[in-house]
């Protein structure tokens, strides 16, 4: 439990906070720091009960959004379809769930 719990903080304090940001800045919104921090929560308590497989993915799919843009160009990967690709993996179980039922 208390695993879980400090997990949850890091990544909802480093990966969450910035992938939100990003998210954010994406659609034209400029947040408020609260807004930036319940949706970096939000973010790291949907990947929190993951395996490590999916857990892994989730940060190196993070680390890859959030490099520069020329960086991405240069090995031929696009931002937004890499922001894309990491939101489907964040909601799929969800999206499962809900389609199951």
């Amino acid at each position: 439990m208390l695993k879980t719990v400090f997990l949850g903080l890091v990544l909802g304090l480093t990966l969450g906070i910035s992938l939100a940001g990003e998210v954010f800045s994406r659609i034209g919104m400029q947040p408020e720091t609260y807004m930036l921090m319940l949706t970096g929560f939000l973010i790291a308590a949907l990947i929190v009960g993951r395996g490590i497989g999916m857990l892994a993915a989730f940060i190196v799919l993070g680390i890859a959004v959030l490099q520069p843009d020329h960086m991405l160009v240069e090995y031929g990967f696009d931002k937004d379809l890499l922001l894309a690709t990491l939101l489907i993996i964040t909601m799929y179980p969800i999206i499962h769930r809900v389609m199951q039922s």
